[in-house]
């Protein structure tokens, strides 16, 4: 064994598991389909995605359609009853649960965090209900089609709602109402409900690395002090993911063939995995179960290497691999199996087998495996289970020691000569016994997803006592460096009528809102035109007809991480990570789902004309015509189009803009409180030692008719142009969009560089409480969250010069916030609290609403003056509570500390103490 890495992640004990997976959902089965060669994978059932209207053997990149109906389908045989996929992974908790041998409700009250990798939009709701938003829009699409006098206006009126109606009707009783229920976070927040945990519940995307990727985070929260962490994903297929992944010419309409001389792409599949985690030291001292021990994770991007990011490139992963293998301290001797990505792909498999071989070869000889390791892929078997791929490869590295042997290739084709003689790696002959002996068995597994996104973990064997001590002695006890103070050493942002943090301080001084009428309503939309990015292409080393084919987003996050670096010294080629906070699909990406679902809108146009009476070839025509104009209208499909619903790849897209190495992901939560969870993930991987800078981006787009209407339906939105908050007329808010970019430091390296210093996170406490009343906020959690934070700074809450308010307006929401400050921060101190909110100057921001908070915070100290809550005219709180709304321009004697709230319609809670920044230049008015 060689000597661990110092820092990093202490040995995780996997105490509990469950899955499901194609043909699989215990490890005997799992193991029988290994060894036994078999394949799990077939067709998509006609419920999932309807053969007559999407299979086109022919399909060309730009078609709504697929090429094959190849695919790992879980069903009822693997999850009987299970409504699909909330029911999926509620279920699968509580069978991780029992393998731990823990009983139902053991976790309740418990601060035992959960992190769920899902990258492909949940399920039934959310693309669905984009594809009825699109069609609740064809009225002036059948104005084009038509002929003059064909059809009156209100024939048209009624004719779209009528295809609108036809539409929801074919999604039948799994169609999602519930507005709330559809966002993708959900589906992280649904375990901790089911648990009745009290910590954040997360969902990661990092495409086919966030299983991987979630693991990672939960074992630093056990670093960190947590009894237990769950880390799992899920992979659900739906005609969406076929048709782009067709799009990207990534599936085989033959079969999936790793490593074989067949290969010629993929196979996708559904897949859930659930793990509970607890440390090796916690699981030895009181003999819980011990399924395996993850010893350790190395995460990495291609940065710049890879021209296009759909092209696999050996950098990222190989660095991926020799990180996790320097911090498991394991030798590559020392290990029995690696269990590769191996999609089926030609350019992906050749990539792959050399990256092994090259890792493996990095060390001294002898380190080196006295004969080849063995490479394989259970993708062969069971399909690409896309964000579960890495997480099935652990499993199936469970099962293997489980029945003492390594399977063989599935299938007998002749594998590809990979490799030159005298290689450390062999996918030829990996059939062979494993029994449990003297030596411990370790394995390593892979994952990578488009964008440059690369993970490993090595894994060992459920350890003897003894070697359980072994380990425990082999690692330096990592203290818990979650009180570090973290410095932010550069920021950019950009709001409705504020292109820049200046523009922004000076508009909330003023007391200016960015509201303007949408043709959807009144919003705060940034100002994005495509067409700016476009004709400066080369700075984003990219042509100009792709950069219009994505979100614009991702080029505007580029801009401005280049404005926050501009004062810091980033070196290409740094292992330096990147994490944004977003939620699932931008308003773009929406759009996109609308486009890869246009066959069914069509087919339900067509039925619904028919049913006019008019003439057959008419209506044809303008069928034709309207889907021709609606077509132009949407996102192109093309090969990146999976690019626009993962905000993963915007992450990815400021790694390759810097040609940076460390890992990217993207955190989901729910509104601002995805702000706050991208924020601690980026303090993580510094107080870890893990890297010496992260960038930190939030970004929501999310002005549009879907999201408008299921706002309003939950009743958050104000039915006033000018909303406020914190006041006895609030009523709700109005939607705004907005991105930001900070570059993270250590305070103690940013000073001894000595960069800019514009603010300090003293401290983080989260907590996960469903709110009530259809509320964003829950007074238990929040309160939680508040006390967390402060129980882990030095600051007393005299000390702290204002709160901004997570202040929505949303009444039963406010009322619960301000309870929460009122039994904890109001009731330690001597003189009333200040406390303010953003959101009736920008609008909800979502993703960016905790960001905008925390800018805000830090201009307020920074110029010792708190400006106005505009609109607030009666105070929900006064004197008596301790608390105080500013109402006017408020100026500050001692302004060094603050605290920020975020909050979502998820459950999960934040609370920031920040520090001011001595550098932090305030604009003049």
């Amino acid at each position: 064994m060689l000597k661990g890495h110092l820092d990093g992640i202490a040995p995780v004990a996997i105490s509990g598991f469950a899955f499901a997976l194609p043909g699989a959902r215990t490890l005997d089965e799992l193991a029988e389909v290994l060894h036994g060669g078999k394949t799990t994978y077939g067709q998509w059932p006609e419920e999932r995605i309807p053969r007559a209207l999407y299979l086109d053997p022919t399909a060309a990149v730009g078609a709504a359609r697929t090429s094959t109906l190849l695919g790992g389908v879980v069903g009822s045989r693997e999850l009987p009853g299970q409504e699909a996929p909330h029911g999926w992974v509620v279920e699968t908790a509580h069978r991780a649960l029992a393998s731990a041998g823990l009983a139902p409700g053991s976790l309740g009250g418990q601060p035992v965090p959960v992190f769920l990798a899902h990258s492909r939009g949940g399920g039934h709701g959310l693309y669905d209900a984009a594809v009825l938003a699109v069609a609740g829009q064809l009225q002036p699409y059948l104005v084009h089609g038509a002929h003059p006098n064909e059809f009156s206006h209100q024939e048209l009126t009624d004719l779209t709602r009528k295809v609108r109606q036809s539409l929801r009707e074919s999604f039948g009783p799994d169609f999602v109402e519930d507005p709330r229920e559809r966002a993708t976070h959900r589906l992280a927040c649904a375990i901790a409900e089911a648990l009745g945990t009290t910590e954040k519940a997360l969902l990661v995307d990092g495409n086919c690395t966030g299983g991987l990727a979630a693991i990672e985070l939960a074992a630093r929260e056990l670093s960190k002090g947590a009894p237990w962490a769950i880390a799992g994903a899920l992979s659900y297929v739906d005609t969406v993911n076929q048709v782009l992944y067709s799009n990207s010419r990534l599936l085989s309409s033959e079969g999936c063939f790793p490593f074989a001389q067949k290969g010629n792409g993929t196979v996708i599949s559904d897949g859930v995995v659930l793990l509970v985690l607890t440390s090796l030291e916690r699981a030895t001292q009181e003999r819980l179960p011990i399924h395996g021990v993850i010893r350790g994770v190395g995460g990495a991007n291609d940065g710049a290497a890879e021209g296009y990011m759909l092209v696999p490139n050996p950098r990222g992963h190989e660095l991926a691999v020799r990180r996790a293998l320097e911090q498991a301290g394991v030798a590559p001797r020392e290990l029995g199996v690696l269990l590769a990505h191996g999609t089926g792909t030609r350019a992906g498999d050749a990539v792959e087998a050399k990256v092994f071989d090259r890792a493996l070869k990095s060390h001294g000889e002898a380190d080196q495996p006295a004969s080849p390791v063995p490479v394989m892929s259970i993708k062969g078997n069971l399909g690409h289970a896309k964000e579960a791929s890495g997480l099935a490869n652990l499993i199936a590295l469970l099962a293997m020691f489980e029945s003492g042997g390594i399977p063989g290739p599935v299938h007998g084709d002749k594998p590809r000569s990979l490799l030159e003689p005298g290689g450390l790696i062999e996918v030829e002959k990996t059939a062979r016994s494993w029994p449990a002996g003297e030596q411990p068995r370790i394995g390593g597994v892979s994952a990578i997803a488009s964008g440059g996104q690369n993970y490993h973990a090595v894994v060992e064997d459920r350890p003897s006592p003894a070697r359980a001590q072994a380990l425990l002695r082999g690692t330096r006890k990592r203290s818990a460096r979650g009180d570090e103070p973290i410095a932010i050493v550069g920021m950019a942002g950009a709001f409705a009528e504020a292109p820049d943090l200046a523009t922004l301080w000076t508009n909330l001084l003023q007391g200016r809102r960015a509201f303007r009428r949408l043709p959807f309503g009144p919003g705060a939309p940034l100002d994005l035109d495509a067409h700016r990015f476009a004709g400066s292409a080369s700075q984003y080393d990219e042509r100009p007809a792709d950069i219009l084919r994505h979100d614009p987003l991702h080029y505007l996050l580029v801009d401005l991480a280049r404005s926050a670096a501009s004062k810091v010294s980033i070196e290409r080629g740094s292992n330096i990570p990147v994490v944004v906070s977003a939620e699932h699909c931008s308003e773009y990406g929406l759009r996109q789902v609308a486009a890869a679902r246009l066959p069914e809108l069509e087919e339900h146009l067509q039925r619904v004309l028919r049913e006019t009476g008019k003439d057959p070839k008419g209506v044809a025509r303008t069928v034709r015509a309207a889907m021709k104009r609606l077509s132009g209208d949407l996102p192109e499909l093309w090969a990146g189009s999976l690019f626009n619903l993962s905000p993963s790849f915007m992450a990815a897209r400021i790694a390759r803009a810097f040609d940076l190495t460390g890992p990217t992901c993207a955190i989901e939560a729910g509104g601002a409180a995805a702000s706050m969870g991208g924020l601690e993930v980026a303090c993580g991987r510094l107080t870890s030692r893990e890297a010496d800078a992260v960038f930190w981006a939030t970004a929501d787009r999310r002005l549009g008719v879907m999201r408008m209407a299921d706002e309003g339906t939950l009743g958050l939105l104000s039915r006033r142009d000018a909303p406020t908050a914190l006041d006895a007329s609030s009523d709700g808010y109005l939607p705004g969009e907005g991105a930001t970019v900070c570059v993270l430091r250590r305070l103690s390296d940013a000073q001894e560089r000595g960069e800019p210093v514009l603010g300090i996170i003293r401290a983080m406490g989260s907590a996960f409480g469903t709110p009530q009343d259809h509320g964003l906020v829950s007074e238990p959690a929040m309160s939680l969250a508040i006390r967390r934070a402060w129980s882990r700074c030095d600051v007393s809450a005299d000390a702290l010069a204002f709160v901004e308010c997570f202040g929505s307006g949303h009444p039963a929401s406010d009322h619960a916030e301000l309870a929460a400050l009122g039994r904890t921060l109001a009731t330690a101190r001597a003189r009333p609290l200040p406390i303010g909110a953003v959101m009736p100057n920008i609008g909800h921001t979502g993703a960016a609403a905790g960001a905008a908070s925390l800018m805000k915070a830090l201009f307020t100290l920074a110029a010792k003056q708190v400006p106005a809550t505009v609109g607030v005219t009666t105070p929900l709180v006064g004197a008596a509570d301790n608390l105080r709304v500013v109402t006017e321009t408020h100026e500050l004697k001692d302004a060094r500390f603050a605290g920020v709230n975020a909050a979502g319609s998820g459950g999960t809670h934040y609370h920031v103490v920040l520090e001011a920044g001595p550098d932090l230049q305030v604009p003049g008015p």
